[in-house]
């Protein structure tokens, strides 16, 4: 499998592929920090989770790799946002390239959902310990 053509020119993009060996689907990943500046970047941080595919003895999925991938965006022309709480699950994120750049939608699961769309979009990957 190789990098989705949509994200391929975004940087970092690479990077959050190689981390966990293909792109994801941001399933159950939760926001932790959304930053909206009017003349600067934005951020978007978002802390993705891989599992083993195990229960453990709670009922939770066993974790394989953890990262925060910080979105960082820029010339933001448009956005609708809802739903933002004290806890802001996402069933998936997805990326669009469109003529004047990307267009970032946020599906919900619980809380945060909509969309952002900007002129650029650049992906900082933190890897974590599970």
């Amino acid at each position: 499998m190789t990098l989705p053509f949509e994200v391929a020119s975004i940087d970092g993009a690479q990077e959050l592929y190689d981390w966990f060996g293909y792109w994801p689907s941001f399933h159950d990943a939760e926001v932790v920090r959304l930053e909206l500046n009017r003349s600067g970047p934005s951020s978007l941080s978002v802390l993705t989770r891989e599992t083993t595919g195990e229960v453990d003895q709670k009922g939770y999925h066993v974790p394989a790799k953890n990262a925060t991938v910080d979105f960082m965006i820029e010339g933001i022309s448009d956005l609708d946002l809802n739903g933002f709480s004290h806890q802001n699950v996402v069933n998936n994120i997805e990326i669009e390239k469109t003529p004047n750049g990307f267009l970032v939608t946020l599906w919900p699961c619980y809380g945060l959902a909509g969309t952002i769309d900007s002129s650029k979009i650049s992906i900082q990957v933190s890897p974590e310990k599970p």
